[in-house]
């Protein structure tokens, strides 16, 4: 895998260095979190679903009436400077993050590289642990720069020597992971957060056309924690975990303690899905 390190920044088209790449402190794009983000995989030179990356990012814009810099054309040929300035990176994460416009400057999109850091075989054939964390996102189905509860969950994980924090509503329910998106399994059929409640990823509409595919039938329900006894397996996803085995929540097993028959399934459809897609496997096995 190659290594990456951010020799370049893209904002708004212009290949800029990094100490160039800012924002004023005295504005509302720090103090507020005034912005949307996005993480899209670069894998084998291929940019993975990049129009769905960008067509979420718009939609999280238009959500908290954020201008943008640019439209979906403009964001994508942004995409590939940023590629063709790095020179052959064939691994990569790609950064996206929009702000609004300050008194003294317009709207702007920064994009650059980061490693990419997928998860090891043995997480993917073992399975990960997470812990609940009690808060949840202000605007759920936003991907906005307001990830403060993200990242306590997340430090709450790193403390209990675990992969993820889950978050955890006011009443009770499993929404999402601090930076994943949570399934759990029962009775043979895929249960996931109503829509209005998580943030939809890129990964999550993939798993459901390959949940159909498979004729695995596919529940929008809440989560209650208190019912995680009767959860015959779990997993997580995201733009770098593909499909993730969760066997662990709070130092209890779900299920069986081991991954399960249909996240099994389901992560090696998508795998060969993304092996189709970008001409080369994703190297977990």
């Amino acid at each position: 895998m190659s290594s990456i390190s951010t020799r370049f920044v893209v904002c708004n088209g212009e290949v800029v260095p990094p100490g160039a790449a800012t924002v004023s402190v005295l504005g509302s794009t720090l103090y507020g979190a005034f912005g949307v983000y996005e993480s899209i995989q670069l894998w084998n030179g291929v940019v993975f679903h990049l129009d769905d990356h960008l067509e979420r990012l718009l939609a999280s814009a238009a959500a908290i009436d954020l201008p943008l810099a640019g439209d979906l054309a403009d964001h994508r040929s942004w995409v590939h400077n940023l590629i063709q300035a790095e020179g052959s990176p064939l691994d990569a994460t790609i950064r996206l993050f929009s702000v609004g416009p300050e008194a003294d400057s317009p709207p702007s999109s920064f994009l650059w590289l980061e490693p990419l850091r997928p998860p090891s075989p043995r997480m993917m054939h073992e399975g990960v642990g997470a812990v609940s964390y009690q808060a949840e996102r202000a605007l759920p189905t936003v991907k906005s720069l307001n990830t403060l509860v993200n990242t306590l969950a997340r430090h709450a994980a790193q403390a209990a020597g675990e992969h993820e924090g889950l978050l955890v509503d006011a009443v009770g329910n499993v929404r999402e992971g601090a930076s994943s998106t949570f399934y759990a399994v029962q009775d043979g059929a895929l249960l996931i957060p109503p829509p209005e409640d998580i943030l939809e990823g890129v990964t999550l509409q993939i798993v459901l056309d390959l949940a159909e595919e498979a004729a695995i039938p596919v529940r929008r329900v809440r989560l209650p924690l208190a019912e995680r006894n009767g959860w015959d397996e779990a997993f997580l996803t995201s733009t770098s975990r593909h499909i993730l085995p969760l066997v662990r929540l709070d130092g209890r097993a779900i299920g069986d303690g081991a991954p399960g028959p249909l996240t099994r399934e389901l992560s090696q459809r998508f795998e060969a899905y993304f092996e189709k897609v970008t001409g080369r496997a994703y190297g977990l096995s």
